[in-house]
């Protein structure tokens, strides 16, 4: 088994279970090398197809006492359909580890990461799992914003999303997949929080451009107006207000979001209703 590659957090240790290979952090090392989460590393490498659900299935579970979570790592889009769960190496994993930590030292609300594991699966490709500590009460907000909520609610979970981002942002993380699935409402240390989550594929940037706010904040519209149906949907004075919570007062900042993602809402329309057909398409198609 390869040591502890550089710049992980210094709790981090190399273990062996019967099950695969895992960097865990020191606390979980027994529990892990007993094989306690090898089940997620040979669970299903398939996707979920609801909206809002997530790449794939979470597992629940205790280590060493502490409550935890776990999913086996997944492609998008066309590796999706293409490799499912296998990857060369465990990079994808270890990336996730990394970034997790470096943004809990910057103060942005991201689940602590326990384990990372891999198995050989076929030939070269190996299966990836990851393990965090549960998030106590979480809901996405995706779930959340198709419940009818008071205004003030609403408002609440708006300002507490806008602070996240604009933490992980001045962080300089990018990430490659928000949408309202990957934010997470639940407990923290100050109450109430909002947690950004499934840190797959995002990168750190020397500096976050008003252009890189607005490419990642642009996804977040589009799976409020992909996923959000109805009244449910944020009105375009909640987006404001989030956008207003978001620049923190920098009115330049502001204007520039504004008038940046308006005419990408505004095109989004026209998508809604192919999006619209789509989802009916599929719910009256017969039964094979």
């Amino acid at each position: 088994m390869r040591g502890l590659p550089p710049d992980l957090p210094p709790d981090c240790r190399a273990v062996r279970s019967a099950g695969g290979d895992w960097i865990v952090r020191r606390e979980c090392a027994a529990a892990i090398e007993r094989g306690e989460a090898d089940f997620i590393l040979h669970g299903p490498g398939a996707r979920h197809s609801a909206a809002g659900s997530g790449r794939g299935p979470l597992a629940r579970l205790t280590l060493a006492g502490i409550p935890a979570v776990g999913k086996r790592a997944l492609h998008g889009g066309l590796l999706g359909r293409l490799l499912g769960g296998l990857y060369l190496g465990r990079r994808r994993a270890l990336d996730q580890l990394r970034a997790a930590s470096r943004l809990a030292r910057a103060g942005v609300p991201t689940p602590e990461i326990l384990a990372i594991g891999t198995r050989r699966a076929a030939g070269l490709f190996r299966a990836q799992a990851i393990v965090a500590r549960e998030i106590a009460g979480a809901r996405n907000l995706h779930r959340l914003a198709m419940e009818r909520q008071a205004d003030a609610r609403r408002r609440v979970i708006l300002e507490k999303a806008a602070d996240a981002l604009r933490r992980m942002h001045d962080a300089g993380f990018l990430h490659a997949d928000l949408n309202l699935a990957n934010l997470v409402l639940g407990a923290g240390t100050a109450g109430e929080t909002v947690w950004v989550v499934d840190l797959e594929r995002g990168r750190f940037a020397d500096e976050v451009t008003a252009g890189g706010r607005i490419r990642v904040l642009a996804r977040l519209l589009r799976s409020c107006e992909k996923w959000v149906t109805g009244s449910l949907r944020p009105t375009p004075r909640e987006e404001v207000r989030f956008l207003r919570f978001y620049a923190r007062g920098d009115r330049a900042l502001l204007r520039q979001l504004v008038s940046r993602l308006s005419p990408r809402r505004r095109r989004l329309l026209v998508r809604r209703l192919s999006w619209r057909l789509l989802s009916f398409a599929r719910s009256t198609r017969p039964l094979e």
